[in-house]
């Protein structure tokens, strides 16, 4: 029922433009981390190829898993543990928990790919606190993980895709704040 309840639309939160916005917050958050990783010199990139069908393929697929962690994460959790507790810190922590811990089995998980995921866990659970939308979250948590992933070819939570815009050279890249070898 919650996970449902989060889908529906309200003139509260589930505008056009929120999953709109969503796209673009994912796109630049991530991006701004692979731009700095790249200016720091710890990734090297290089034009692997496009092709647009694979590409809206992957972007469907990528869509279906990342929501799948959000309506999980925030369209049921959140929304249980918000109503139990009518606060939303205590939601919005216990979610970014959760969000990190279904994490804890990917490969190349450390510490610091945990601080990631947890802060990031932090940013849907507010996205959903402040503008009401799941989809802005979803949205957001869509092109984060395909700008990583299918367009830059970079590990995403430890896994790379067999298809990607750019590869990256495994060779010369290295650890840094921005960016982590086998994590991403």
């Amino acid at each position: 029922l919650y996970v449902l309840e989060a889908l529906n639309y309200r003139k509260d939160g589930h505008y056009f433009h929120s999953p709109l916005f969503g796209f673009a917050s994912g796109f630049v958050l991530n991006g701004s981390c692979a731009l700095t990783a790249y200016l720091l010199g710890d990734i090297k990139l290089s034009f692997a190829n496009f092709d647009l069908f694979p590409i809206l393929l992957m972007f469907i697929a990528v869509f279906v898993q990342s929501a799948a962690e959000e309506l999980i994460c925030r369209g049921f959790m959140y929304q249980r543990v918000f109503h139990r507790y009518s606060n939303p810190c205590v939601a919005v922590l216990v979610t970014s928990l959760f969000f990190m811990a279904l994490h804890l089995g990917n490969d190349h998980v450390s510490f610091f790919p945990l601080l990631d995921i947890f802060l990031t866990g932090l940013l849907f659970a507010l996205m959903i606190h402040y503008f009401n939308s799941i989809w802005m979250a979803m949205a957001c948590h869509t092109t984060w993980n395909f700008n990583q992933n299918i367009l830059l070819g970079l590990p995403n939570s430890g896994e790379v895709s067999s298809y990607s815009i750019f590869v990256l050279d495994t060779k010369h890249d290295a650890n840094s704040f921005a960016y982590n070898t086998g994590f991403g």
